[in-house]
C-alpha cells in the first residue's frame, strides 16, 4: 500500500462525478480545489460530488479510502489586466508596466492590477511573468508612475497573466477581501483543508484561523510557502499551522532556481520535526499536461521527495486540464510505490529526534512493529495527535488509524503512511479495539493471523493508560 500521499487538483478535464471517481480510484487522496479558477457554484458543485462519492466509500465492503478536500485560496497577487488580444513582445523590445492606462505611449504598455507596483519595483532587477515565462530586465522608474524594462525573450501576455517582482516585500496583504470570502465559502461547506496562499508570517495564519473560529470552523490551514519571507519565517508559520505546502511554482521565481531543492529539503525536514503534513507541490508532471509519460527528470523529482520524506505530492494543471489526468495520477502512484519500496528495502526506520515522552512511545511502536515484522500499527486516536507522532517516524508498514470523528478521518488522509478508518469509539477500551481489529478485518487490511502493534488506552483497575501492545488478528 502506497504511503506516499496523492493531492489532485480539479479543474474542467475531472469535474464530473465519473471522472473525480476515476481519479479516487487511480490513487487521488485529497482532492485540491483551486479558487482562482472557476465559481463559487461550480466549486460547490464540485464539494457536493466529493461529499456523495465519500459517502458511497464508507459504505464499501472493500476498504476505499476517504477522499479529503482542499480549498485552495488565490492570495494576494499581481496580475495583468484584462487584454481584448494578447501581447506580442520580441526580444529586447522596451515595454511599459503601468497601473493606469497609457493610451498616449508608443511603447506597448502592460497593464498591472497593483496600485503600489511602481513603488515595490524598486530594489528589484527584474520582473517575471508566470514564473520565468517570460522576463523582463528593469531599465527605470518613471515620474509618472510607469515601469520600464526590456524584454530578454520572445513571447504573448494575454489576460490575467502572474507577475513576479524577486526578492520584492510587495505592499499587498496575504489575505485579500476575495479570499475572505472564499474562506468562509470553505467554513460554510465544511472542507477538510484550507489553503493559504502567499503566507509571509505566522500572524497572517492566525488571523485567518481567528476568523475560521468565529464561525465555529475546524478547517485544517496549510500555509503555502511560496515567497522569501515565508522562507525565513518557515518556523513560526509551521507551528501556526496545521500543514505546509511548499508551492515551488511562484517559490522558484521568488527566490534563484538553485536554492530551490535545498529550501523544499528544509522545509520537509522541519515540518517533520514538528509532526505536521507536508505537500511537495508544482510542476512534478508539468510535461503529462500534453505528453502521455512523464519524463526522467520528473520521475527523478518526485522520488526525490519521497527520499527525503514528504507526506503527499501534488498534481496542478495536469489533471485540471490535461490531456491525460488519469495516467498522470497512475505515473505519480507507480513512482511513490517503487520508491517507497527500495526505501523499505535499504532502511526500514526513520530517525526522528526525541524531546517529549510522546515522541518516545511513538518510537517504542515504530521499532517494536520493525523488530516484530508486523503487519501494521493499529492506533486509536480521537484527536488524530497519536497517528501523526508515529508517522514522524516513517515506518515501512501501513499505520491503521481509527477515530470517530470524520472531519479527523479526513485530515489524517494528507499525512504519509496512516490508513485512517472511522468507527464509534466505545467507553470501554477493549470493546474500542475489538471493533478496530474487526473493521480493519472486514475491508481486507487484515487478515487472521497477521500480527500488529496495538497502541490504544488499556483500563488499569479504575483508570485507563496509555499501551503499546503485540496482538494478533483472531
Amino acid at each position: 500500500m502506497r504511503r506516499t500521499k496523492i493531492v489532485c487538483t480539479l479543474g474542467p478535464a475531472t469535474k464530473t462525478k465519473e471522472q473525480i471517481a476515476d481519479l479516487a480510484d487511480a490513487g487521488m487522496d485529497i482532492a485540491r480545489l483551486n479558487m482562482a479558477h472557476g465559481t463559487l457554484e461550480e466549486h460547490r458543485a464540485t464539494i457536493r460530488i466529493l461529499n456523495e462519492l465519500n459517502a458511497e466509500r464508507a459504505k464499501s465492503t472493500t476498504y476505499k479510502h476517504c477522499i479529503g478536500i482542499l480549498v485552495d485560496i488565490r492570495g494576494a497577487e499581481v496580475r495583468t489586466e484584462d487584454v481584448k488580444q494578447p501581447l506580442i513582445i520580441h526580444k529586447g523590445e522596451e515595454v511599459v508596466f503601468s497601473f493606469l492606462p497609457r493610451p498616449d505611449e508608443k511603447r506597448q504598455v502592460i497593464q498591472v492590477n497593483h496600485k503600489g507596483f511602481v513603488n515595490d519595483v524598486k530594489g528589484v532587477e527584474r520582473i517575471l511573468l508566470d514564473n520565468g515565462e517570460l522576463t523582463f530586465d528593469l531599465l527605470s522608474i518613471e515620474t509618472n508612475g510607469t515601469v520600464v524594462a526590456r524584454a530578454r525573450e520572445d513571447g504573448t501576455i494575454g489576460s490575467r497573466r502572474h507577475v513576479n517582482l524577486p526578492g520584492a516585500d510587495l505592499d499587498l496583504p496575504s489575505i485579500t477581501e476575495q479570499d475572505w470570502e472564499d474562506i468562509a465559502f470553505a467554513a460554510q461547506e465544511r472542507v477538510d483543508f484550507l489553503g493559504l496562499s502567499f503566507i509571509r508570517k505566522a500572524s497572517e495564519v492566525d488571523e485567518a484561523r481567528t476568523f475560521l473560529a468565529n464561525k465555529k470552523s475546524a478547517v485544517h490551514l496549510i500555509a503555502k510557502i511560496e515567497t522569501r519571507q515565508g522562507v525565513e519565517n518557515i518556523e513560526e508559520i509551521i507551528a501556526a499551522s496545521d500543514g505546509i505546502m511548499v508551492a515551488r511554482g511562484d517559490l522558484g521565481a521568488e527566490v534563484p532556481f538553485e536554492s530551490v531543492p535545498v529550501i523544499q529539503d528544509d522545509i520537509v525536514m522541519h515540518c517533520r520535526a514538528a509532526g505536521k503534513p507536508v505537500i511537495v507541490a508544482t510542476q512534478m508532471l508539468e510535461s503529462m499536461i500534453q505528453l502521455p509519460m512523464p519524463t526522467r527528470a520528473e520521475v527523478t523529482d518526485m522520488a526525490h521527495a519521497v527520499m527525503t520524506g514528504t507526506d503527499s505530492t501534488m498534481l496542478s494543471g495536469e489533471t485540471a486540464n490535461g490531456r491525460h489526468p488519469l495516467a498522470a495520477v497512475d505515473a505519480m502512484d507507480r513512482v511513490l510505490s517503487s520508491t517507497e519500496s527500495h526505501l523499505a528495502e535499504s532502511k526500514r526506520m526513520e530517525n526522528q529526534s526525541i524531546t517529549t515522552e510522546r515522541d518516545a512511545r511513538a518510537e517504542a511502536a515504530v521499532s517494536l512493529a520493525v523488530s516484530t515484522s508486523a503487519k501494521a500499527i493499529l492506533v486509536i486516536t480521537r484527536t488524530g495527535r497519536t497517528a501523526l507522532d508515529i508517522a514522524r517516524f516513517r515506518p515501512s508498514l501501513p499505520v491503521i488509524a481509527c477515530t470517530d470523528t470524520p472531519s479527523v478521518q479526513h485530515f489524517l488522509q494528507l499525512s504519509y503512511g496512516l490508513v485512517p478508518l472511522q468507527l464509534p469509539l466505545d467507553d470501554d477500551p477493549e470493546q474500542t479495539v475489538d471493533a478496530s481489529m474487526a473493521k480493519a478485518k472486514s475491508l481486507g487490511l487484515l487478515s487472521s493471523g497477521d500480527g500488529i502493534i496495538l497502541v490504544s488506552d488499556a483500563r488499569v483497575r479504575s483508570r485507563t493508560v496509555n499501551t503499546i501492545q503485540v496482538r494478533r488478528i483472531d
